[in-house]
């Protein structure tokens, strides 16, 4: 029983310092971002956080707006807004998520949080984001985009596939408590 909870600590103090560098590498990473044009397609700035944080109540029940906030002031330029005649239609949140091997440092980026508007869905303003946001995750040497999705978002996985993403593994209270989830990744050339 003691071995068990000792290694449930191990993991667990393993994750908070996995949380703590990225929390301090990856906005070191984001000073030489360099970002593309992308037609509607902006990063987000203070105007626009409460519509984004009212797509993100419709479509997660307003689950982690903190969090949405503190990536919006920390992790702006990868944190995209598409425009619809000046409206927002939606969002994508990415943060970094740096690995360290015998190889050096690899980059991967995790989407955070994506959701589009109920009146823009279905009408390629996700592809959109998506396709625009990884464009520039490539030209700034990013190795490959992770993202979590509810095995029920059918939708949403439909989605991912035609965009390359691969399911990876599924697991459980990532998504939201006592909910299963993919975990799925594109891979990019790096």
């Amino acid at each position: 029983m003691g071995s068990t909870v000792n290694y449930v600590r191990f993991v667990s103090t393993l994750a908070s310092i996995q949380r703590v560098l990225r929390d301090i590498i990856g906005p070191h990473l984001i000073k030489k971002w360099k970002n593309t044009i992308k037609e509607n397609i902006v990063s987000v700035d203070e105007t626009m956080l409460p519509e984004v944080l009212r797509i993100q109540a419709e479509a997660f029940d307003g689950k982690n707006q903190e969090s949405l906030i503190k990536y919006s002031r920390k992790l702006s330029k990868i944190f995209y807004v598409i425009k619809s005649q000046d409206k927002i239609a939606g969002y994508c949140a990415y943060y970094l998520k740096p690995e360290f091997s015998l190889k050096g440092l690899k980059k991967k980026s995790v989407i955070y949080s994506i959701a589009i508007g109920k009146k823009f869905q279905g009408k390629g303003y996700g592809r959109k984001l998506l396709e625009e946001s990884i464009k520039e995750m490539k030209l700034n040497g990013i190795c490959s985009v992770l993202l979590y999705v509810n095995v029920e978002n059918t939708p949403a996985i439909k989605l991912y596939e035609k965009m390359g993403f691969e399911i990876v593994q599924k697991t459980e209270d990532i998504c939201g408590q006592s909910e299963k989830c993919f975990v799925m990744e594109l891979k990019l050339v790096c």
